[in-house]
């Protein structure tokens, strides 16, 4: 099953009744999809939010992504991760879909100053909004909100 078959089955979360879509891209479960996002969600924001929030949003989208090649079923050239972005309600909505895992869920890991890793999710807690991590049919998905302008929700 392919992600856009994913999505057709309900897979996303959040109300997509209330927020416009204005993307949704494959990438394979490979490294350089992170950077590949990651560029893809500036492009598609620029313009449409304040620097601060498209500066975050380039942020969480590396990390999440990063977490989906390094931590699901999707890793991999055949894997395929899924990013879908909308705006709506003063907020951004980012959800990164994957094929899930059967020994990994999402989780804050506790880290210290010499930690090399675990720190993504750490971020998106302290960045976003709001955040969360859903099973769904097909796999899992990590989604978050930022505010469409910083100033309005410090």
């Amino acid at each position: 099953m392919n992600a856009h078959e994913r999505v057709g089955h309900g897979a996303m979360t959040g109300d997509w009744d209330r927020l416009r879509v204005v993307g949704q891209r494959d990438f394979p479960g490979v490294a350089r999809s992170a950077g590949a996002a990651r560029k893809w969600v500036v492009e598609l924001l620029d313009g449409q939010v304040v620097a601060e929030t498209l500066e975050t949003a380039e942020l969480l989208v590396s990390e999440v992504v990063t977490n989906a090649i390094l931590y699901s079923d999707s890793a991999g050239s055949e894997g395929i991760i899924t990013v879908r972005v909308g705006l709506g309600r003063d907020l951004v909505h980012i959800e990164v879909i994957d094929d899930g895992s059967a020994t990994s869920v999402p989780a804050i890991r506790a880290t210290d100053d010499d930690s090399l890793s675990g720190r993504g999710l750490s971020w998106v807690d302290r960045l976003a909004v709001t955040w969360g991590a859903d099973h769904v049919e097909a796999g899992r998905t990590v989604w978050f909100q930022l505010p469409y302008d910083e100033r309005k929700n410090p």
